[in-house]
Protein backbone atom coordinates (compact mmCIF):
# COMPACT_ATOMS: atom_id res chain seq x y z
CA UNK A 1 0.00 0.00 0.00
CA UNK A 2 2.51 2.39 1.18
CA UNK A 3 4.31 1.71 -2.87
CA UNK A 4 0.71 2.57 -4.11
CA UNK A 5 0.26 6.12 -2.60
CA UNK A 6 3.52 6.83 -3.10
CA UNK A 7 3.11 6.37 -6.69
CA UNK A 8 -0.44 7.91 -7.24
CA UNK A 9 1.27 10.87 -5.27
CA UNK A 10 3.97 10.92 -8.43
CA UNK A 11 1.58 10.44 -11.04
CA UNK A 12 -0.70 12.96 -8.93
CA UNK A 13 1.88 15.80 -9.18
CA UNK A 14 3.01 14.97 -12.99
CA UNK A 15 -0.23 15.42 -13.78
CA UNK A 16 -0.27 19.17 -11.93
CA UNK A 17 2.58 19.68 -13.70
CA UNK A 18 1.37 19.13 -17.35
CA UNK A 19 -1.94 20.67 -16.66
CA UNK A 20 -0.07 24.41 -14.87
CA UNK A 21 2.27 23.82 -18.49
CA UNK A 22 -0.43 23.46 -20.60
CA UNK A 23 -2.34 26.66 -18.82
CA UNK A 24 1.38 28.46 -19.15
CA UNK A 25 1.56 27.38 -22.86
CA UNK A 26 -2.20 29.05 -23.95
CA UNK A 27 -1.54 32.42 -22.24
CA UNK A 28 -0.95 35.92 -24.23
CA UNK A 29 0.22 37.82 -21.36
CA UNK A 30 0.64 41.89 -21.74
CA UNK A 31 2.98 43.50 -19.06
CA UNK A 32 1.82 47.24 -18.03
CA UNK A 33 4.68 47.82 -15.57
CA UNK A 34 8.30 47.65 -15.77
CA UNK A 35 9.10 45.57 -12.70
CA UNK A 36 6.00 43.22 -13.21
CA UNK A 37 8.11 42.84 -16.57
CA UNK A 38 11.07 41.86 -15.08
CA UNK A 39 9.64 39.42 -12.35
CA UNK A 40 8.10 37.49 -15.52
CA UNK A 41 11.87 37.58 -17.08
CA UNK A 42 13.29 36.58 -13.82
CA UNK A 43 10.67 33.80 -12.97
CA UNK A 44 11.56 32.68 -17.04
CA UNK A 45 7.85 32.97 -17.91
CA UNK A 46 8.83 35.72 -20.79
CA UNK A 47 7.86 32.96 -23.23
CA UNK A 48 4.35 33.82 -22.45
CA UNK A 49 4.69 37.82 -22.99
CA UNK A 50 2.52 38.99 -26.02
CA UNK A 51 4.03 42.75 -25.39
CA UNK A 52 5.64 45.12 -22.66
CA UNK A 53 4.76 49.04 -21.84
CA UNK A 54 7.17 51.78 -22.64
CA UNK A 55 8.29 51.28 -18.74
CA UNK A 56 9.59 48.01 -19.56
CA UNK A 57 13.31 48.18 -20.15
CA UNK A 58 14.97 45.10 -18.18
CA UNK A 59 16.30 42.81 -19.07
CA UNK A 60 17.35 44.86 -22.09
CA UNK A 61 17.65 42.02 -24.82
CA UNK A 62 14.67 40.46 -23.91
CA UNK A 63 12.35 43.36 -23.94
CA UNK A 64 13.59 44.52 -26.99
CA UNK A 65 12.08 42.21 -29.44
CA UNK A 66 8.27 42.46 -27.96
CA UNK A 67 6.22 44.70 -28.69
CA UNK A 68 5.24 47.79 -27.14
CA UNK A 69 1.66 48.96 -26.18
CA UNK A 70 2.21 52.90 -25.00
CA UNK A 71 2.91 53.88 -21.56
CA UNK A 72 0.90 51.97 -18.27
CA UNK A 73 -0.74 55.44 -17.34
CA UNK A 74 -2.09 55.89 -20.77
CA UNK A 75 -2.48 52.75 -22.13
CA UNK A 76 -4.15 52.84 -25.87
CA UNK A 77 -7.12 50.40 -26.48
CA UNK A 78 -6.16 49.21 -29.93
CA UNK A 79 -2.42 48.89 -29.46
CA UNK A 80 -3.36 46.46 -26.34
CA UNK A 81 -6.14 44.25 -27.85
CA UNK A 82 -4.38 44.10 -31.66
CA UNK A 83 -2.27 41.98 -29.44
CA UNK A 84 -4.88 39.26 -28.10
CA UNK A 85 -3.56 39.13 -25.34
CA UNK A 86 -5.30 37.04 -22.91
CA UNK A 87 -4.58 38.50 -19.65
CA UNK A 88 -3.04 42.11 -18.89
CA UNK A 89 -1.00 42.41 -15.80
CA UNK A 90 -0.06 46.17 -14.46
CA UNK A 91 -0.63 47.79 -11.81
CA UNK A 92 -3.04 50.18 -10.06
CA UNK A 93 -1.19 53.15 -11.06
CA UNK A 94 -2.45 52.11 -15.18
CA UNK A 95 -5.13 54.00 -16.52
CA UNK A 96 -7.03 55.37 -18.31
CA UNK A 97 -9.68 53.99 -16.14
CA UNK A 98 -12.07 53.72 -18.95
CA UNK A 99 -9.44 52.26 -21.08
CA UNK A 100 -8.83 49.17 -18.83
CA UNK A 101 -13.06 48.84 -18.24
CA UNK A 102 -13.05 48.64 -21.83
CA UNK A 103 -9.76 46.25 -22.23
CA UNK A 104 -12.09 43.96 -19.53
CA UNK A 105 -14.88 44.56 -21.22
CA UNK A 106 -13.36 42.79 -24.82
CA UNK A 107 -12.89 39.82 -22.54
CA UNK A 108 -9.18 40.33 -21.57
CA UNK A 109 -8.77 38.97 -17.67
CA UNK A 110 -7.16 42.64 -16.52
CA UNK A 111 -5.06 41.98 -13.03
CA UNK A 112 -4.07 45.30 -11.35
CA UNK A 113 -1.59 44.51 -8.31
CA UNK A 114 -0.80 47.25 -5.61
CA UNK A 115 2.21 49.36 -6.21
CA UNK A 116 4.69 47.76 -4.20
CA UNK A 117 6.52 50.48 -1.38
CA UNK A 118 8.79 48.31 1.08
CA UNK A 119 10.46 44.95 0.43
CA UNK A 120 7.71 42.65 2.03
CA UNK A 121 5.19 44.02 -0.69
CA UNK A 122 7.34 43.93 -3.32
CA UNK A 123 8.54 40.04 -2.16
CA UNK A 124 4.69 39.31 -2.26
CA UNK A 125 4.25 40.79 -5.49
CA UNK A 126 6.70 38.37 -6.81
CA UNK A 127 4.74 35.69 -5.31
CA UNK A 128 1.41 36.96 -7.06
CA UNK A 129 2.99 37.10 -10.21
CA UNK A 130 4.50 34.19 -9.82
CA UNK A 131 0.73 32.36 -9.41
CA UNK A 132 -0.56 34.42 -12.41
CA UNK A 133 2.43 33.17 -14.52
CA UNK A 134 1.88 29.46 -13.04
CA UNK A 135 6.14 29.72 -11.88
CA UNK A 136 4.73 28.92 -7.82
CA UNK A 137 7.79 27.22 -7.36
CA UNK A 138 10.18 29.73 -9.60
CA UNK A 139 8.79 32.45 -7.24
CA UNK A 140 8.76 31.17 -4.07
CA UNK A 141 12.77 30.26 -4.74
CA UNK A 142 13.46 34.08 -5.87
CA UNK A 143 11.53 35.26 -2.88
CA UNK A 144 13.70 33.24 -0.47
CA UNK A 145 16.98 34.40 -2.22
CA UNK A 146 16.02 37.99 -2.27
CA UNK A 147 14.88 37.93 1.29
CA UNK A 148 18.15 36.07 2.35
CA UNK A 149 19.81 39.58 0.27
CA UNK A 150 17.54 42.01 1.41
CA UNK A 151 18.41 40.90 5.37
CA UNK A 152 22.22 40.77 4.27
CA UNK A 153 22.11 44.47 3.03
CA UNK A 154 20.58 45.34 6.43
CA UNK A 155 23.35 44.16 8.51
CA UNK A 156 25.49 46.71 6.20
CA UNK A 157 23.48 49.32 7.33
CA UNK A 158 24.40 48.92 10.83
CA UNK A 159 26.30 52.05 11.79
CA UNK A 160 24.53 53.79 9.15
CA UNK A 161 20.65 54.61 9.94
CA UNK A 162 19.64 57.30 10.25
CA UNK A 163 21.79 59.76 7.90
CA UNK A 164 20.08 62.46 5.90
CA UNK A 165 20.14 60.98 2.01
CA UNK A 166 19.05 63.42 -1.05
CA UNK A 167 17.40 61.96 -3.68
CA UNK A 168 17.01 63.57 -6.65
CA UNK A 169 14.82 62.64 -10.17
CA UNK A 170 16.35 63.38 -13.62
CA UNK A 171 12.88 62.92 -15.93
CA UNK A 172 13.80 64.45 -18.51
CA UNK A 173 11.01 67.27 -19.74
CA UNK A 174 10.57 67.09 -16.22
CA UNK A 175 13.76 68.52 -15.44
CA UNK A 176 15.59 67.73 -12.22
CA UNK A 177 12.85 66.83 -9.51
CA UNK A 178 13.33 66.65 -5.42
CA UNK A 179 11.62 63.69 -4.15
CA UNK A 180 10.05 63.92 -1.05
CA UNK A 181 7.38 61.83 1.19
CA UNK A 182 5.29 59.63 -0.40
CA UNK A 183 7.25 58.55 -3.63
CA UNK A 184 9.31 55.75 -4.45
CA UNK A 185 12.35 57.15 -3.57
CA UNK A 186 11.62 57.68 -0.06
CA UNK A 187 9.88 54.08 0.28
CA UNK A 188 13.38 53.32 -0.65
CA UNK A 189 15.45 55.70 1.55
CA UNK A 190 12.48 54.45 4.78
CA UNK A 191 13.32 50.18 3.91
CA UNK A 192 17.09 50.67 4.44
CA UNK A 193 16.25 53.29 8.37
CA UNK A 194 17.41 56.54 6.51
CA UNK A 195 16.25 59.87 6.59
CA UNK A 196 14.90 61.95 3.87
CA UNK A 197 16.98 65.12 3.41
CA UNK A 198 13.89 67.26 1.93
CA UNK A 199 10.76 65.66 4.30
CA UNK A 200 8.55 69.07 4.01
CA UNK A 201 8.54 68.37 0.46
CA UNK A 202 5.53 65.54 -1.02
CA UNK A 203 5.84 63.99 -3.90
CA UNK A 204 8.43 65.07 -6.79
CA UNK A 205 8.80 68.84 -6.74
CA UNK A 206 11.09 70.69 -9.31
CA UNK A 207 15.09 71.21 -7.37
CA UNK A 208 15.90 74.29 -6.91
CA UNK A 209 19.75 75.93 -5.39
CA UNK A 210 18.18 77.20 -2.34
CA UNK A 211 16.41 73.67 -1.83
CA UNK A 212 20.01 71.53 -2.37
CA UNK A 213 21.96 73.80 -0.12
CA UNK A 214 19.41 73.46 2.93
CA UNK A 215 19.17 69.44 2.60
CA UNK A 216 22.26 69.48 3.93
CA UNK A 217 22.59 65.78 3.07
CA UNK A 218 25.19 63.00 4.27
CA UNK A 219 24.65 61.25 0.42
CA UNK A 220 23.34 62.36 -2.11
CA UNK A 221 21.43 59.84 -5.02
CA UNK A 222 20.63 60.86 -8.73
CA UNK A 223 18.40 58.69 -10.65
CA UNK A 224 17.75 58.62 -14.07
CA UNK A 225 15.15 58.23 -15.80
CA UNK A 226 17.04 58.01 -19.09
CA UNK A 227 21.01 57.70 -19.17
CA UNK A 228 22.42 60.99 -19.28
CA UNK A 229 19.78 62.97 -18.53
CA UNK A 230 21.34 64.21 -15.39
CA UNK A 231 24.23 67.20 -16.39
CA UNK A 232 26.03 67.44 -13.32
CA UNK A 233 27.40 70.67 -14.69
CA UNK A 234 23.93 72.44 -15.12
CA UNK A 235 23.93 72.24 -10.93
CA UNK A 236 26.99 73.56 -8.96
CA UNK A 237 25.47 73.65 -5.78
CA UNK A 238 24.98 70.39 -5.85
CA UNK A 239 28.25 69.20 -6.78
CA UNK A 240 29.66 71.88 -4.23
CA UNK A 241 27.88 69.54 -1.39
CA UNK A 242 30.06 67.88 0.72
CA UNK A 243 28.36 64.77 0.18
CA UNK A 244 29.05 65.32 -3.64
CA UNK A 245 32.81 66.19 -3.01
CA UNK A 246 33.11 63.38 -0.72
CA UNK A 247 32.18 60.55 -2.97
CA UNK A 248 29.15 59.82 -0.96
CA UNK A 249 26.93 60.01 -4.29
CA UNK A 250 25.15 57.53 -7.25
CA UNK A 251 24.01 58.40 -10.10
CA UNK A 252 22.38 54.92 -11.83
CA UNK A 253 19.04 53.85 -13.54
CA UNK A 254 15.58 54.96 -11.90
CA UNK A 255 13.97 52.00 -12.69
CA UNK A 256 16.88 50.11 -11.20
CA UNK A 257 16.13 52.30 -7.88
CA UNK A 258 12.55 52.64 -7.48
CA UNK A 259 10.67 49.49 -9.27
CA UNK A 260 11.09 47.37 -6.10
CA UNK A 261 11.15 44.49 -8.84
CA UNK A 262 13.53 41.55 -8.74
CA UNK A 263 16.66 44.52 -8.42
CA UNK A 264 15.22 45.24 -5.17
CA UNK A 265 18.01 43.87 -2.99
CA UNK A 266 21.06 45.13 -5.73
CA UNK A 267 19.37 48.90 -5.46
CA UNK A 268 19.41 48.68 -1.94
CA UNK A 269 23.15 47.62 -1.68
CA UNK A 270 23.96 50.14 -4.35
CA UNK A 271 22.64 53.09 -1.64
CA UNK A 272 23.77 51.72 1.22
CA UNK A 273 27.99 51.91 -0.01
CA UNK A 274 27.45 55.19 -0.48
CA UNK A 275 25.73 56.07 2.77
CA UNK A 276 28.79 57.12 5.26
CA UNK A 277 29.46 55.19 8.35
CA UNK A 278 29.85 57.04 11.83
CA UNK A 279 28.36 60.06 12.72
CA UNK A 280 26.09 61.75 10.22
CA UNK A 281 24.35 65.41 9.53
CA UNK A 282 20.96 63.90 11.58
CA UNK A 283 23.35 63.10 14.50
CA UNK A 284 25.24 66.76 14.63
CA UNK A 285 21.49 68.43 14.43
Amino acid sequence: MPLISTALTAVFGVLLSLVAASAAAQERIVSADGAITEIIFALDADDQLAGVDTTSHYPPDGVAALPKVGYLRALPLEGVLSLQPTRLITTTEAGPAKTIERIRDAGVQVVQLPVALSADSALERITNVGQLVHREAASEKLVATLRDQIDQVKLQMQGKSGARVLFLLAAGDHGVMLAGTGTSADALLTSLGLVNAVPEASGYKPASREALLVSSPDAIVVAEARPGQFREQDWPALTRLPAWQNGHRLTTNAMFLLGFGPRLADAMKAVADIVPAGETTADAR
